[in-house]
């Protein structure tokens, strides 16, 4: 009996990328047709699944930076890339080579070099897109179609799945400048994965796929969440005291507010929200990753008005999960989208940066699931504080504000979260995607490197 077919997955150097990419691992080492490997650096490696064999890159960058979502405004972004291409396109070779059998590559839709580095070493290659199938195909369509003038708003063209309008803001003009190269090194891939499910993206995903006039295999595997990897909470005395504090609020009473692992906000901003969130009169969650100025680590408290963390890990699915929490202030990243989405959870959108405002289009405008915090129609607004009457007002909006326009809001997105769910169980659609991905892998290693790309 052949060996299983074995994956290398690669994902970029920032926590929000490798997580997802990470648990599309966890789960093929356990699906019984293949077997996986990360690909990393010793920062990274720490925070990989158990489950999981780890190979660690050195890697290195002025500053002792490890992570592109913490570099500071000061640092050079294409430093980091470059550094992170020095330290992992001859780790990558040196991985794939270290394998006897069939070997395929799974790597981040922003590692541009990889598709080269698999064709040079002869195996198929996947590009994995962290971001959301509605997103990507947005910034697809702008680029075929408005190539040297982004107009304000930007209507997105004939041919796409929905009437999307764009302020030039909410377009994100540095990934667009960078669109060309890859998807050029997309074009050397033989295959793309979509962190998304069919209920969510598929029309997009198809839009996606024939854009361009040169259509290929793209696959809906998702979602592919972030879990916790150090500890499994079971017994009641070591249950997260997050967990704890929600067990004792009224079912769908509780806002919880998160902006990621990087939070993204000014001192006088979480002034701000934090006013806003006490006015609103809900309970709310407000946990903020990692420690800034005004918040200590591991600094928790709980008070009439709520509970507030800060400096450290939170269980965000879990939260999400729970039936205590009936909103969620959030910042439009993708991985909290999915887990908003699967949990059921409607959302207050308050995007900051990159494709997010994408999330939020795709939110509020399309899915209808979610309400703006504030609308954004210059980069000046993106970067004003929100007063924390606008805060308190969103919140208000999302509970219960228009009765029937709020029970609507949540009577879709827990639509969604059953077929999310649905998605990633076995006989689902994703998990069909997935198995027909790697039988066609598979396949690739009789019948050259390009069987895929054209189908």
């Amino acid at each position: 009996m052949p060996a299983p077919l074995h994956l290398v997955f690669v994902p970029f150097l920032a926590r929000s990328h490798f997580a997802p990419l990470a648990a599309a691992a966890a789960a093929a080492c356990g699906d019984g047709a293949t077997g996986a490997t990360i690909l990393t650096t010793p920062h990274f490696a720490a925070l990989a699944p158990p489950s999981v064999p780890v190979r660690a890159a050195p890697f290195s960058f002025p500053g002792g930076h490890e992570d592109f979502s913490l570099l500071p405004d000061e640092a050079s972004a294409p430093a980091f890339f470059f550094a992170a291409e020095a330290a992992l396109a001859p780790a990558l070779a040196e991985a794939v080579r270290a394998h006897a059998g069939a070997v395929a590559v799974v790597s981040d839709a922003v590692l541009h070099w990889a598709p080269r580095v698999a064709r040079e070493c002869g195996v198929p290659h996947v590009t994995f897109h962290t971001i959301g199938a509605f997103a990507a195909a947005s910034m697809v369509a702008v680029h075929l179609h408005r190539p040297d003038v982004i107009e304000d708003p930007v209507a997105l063209p004939g041919g796409f799945p929905v009437p999307v309008k764009l302020r030039r803001a909410h377009v994100n003009e540095e990934a667009l400048a960078h669109l060309p190269i890859f998807r050029a090194a997309e074009a050397g891939s033989n295959a793309v994965a979509f962190n998304s499910f069919s209920a969510l993206e598929a029309d997009f995903v198809e839009y996606y796929r024939s854009a361009d006039g040169s259509p290929k295999k793209v696959f809906l595997v998702g979602p592919r969440r972030a879990a916790r990897s150090d500890v499994t909470v079971t017994g009641a005395a070591e249950r997260d005291s997050i967990l704890q504090w929600l067990d004792g609020q009224a079912a769908g009473s509780v806002v919880y507010a998160c902006f990621g692992s990087t939070c993204g906000l000014s001192a006088d901003q979480l002034k701000e929200l934090g006013a806003g969130l006490r006015a609103s009169g809900k309970p709310f969650l407000w946990v903020i990753p990692a420690a800034t100025e005004g918040t200590k680590q591991h600094d928790e408290r709980a008070s009439g008005h709520g509970m507030v963390v800060a400096g450290r890990w939170a269980p965000q699915a879990e939260i999400l999960a729970h039936r205590a929490v009936g909103g969620f202030v959030s910042h439009c990243g993708w991985n909290s989208v999915l887990d908003a989405v699967c949990a059921g959870v409607p959302l207050a959108t308050w995007p900051l940066r990159a494709e997010q405002f994408l999330n939020e289009a795709l939110l509020v405008d399309v899915l209808r699931v979610g309400v703006r915090v504030r609308e954004v129609g210059s980069k000046a607004d993106v970067e004003a504080v929100v007063p924390a009457n606008k805060v308190a007002s969103a919140v208000g909006k999302l509970m219960d504000g228009g009765a029937d326009e709020a029970a609507a809001r949540r009577v879709r997105v827990r639509e969604l979260g059953v077929a999310g769910r649905a998605a990633v169980a076995e006989g689902g659609s994703s998990c069909s995607d997935w198995a027909r991905l790697v039988d066609e892998l598979k396949a690739l290693h009789g019948h050259g490197n390009d069987a895929l790309t054209h189908k």
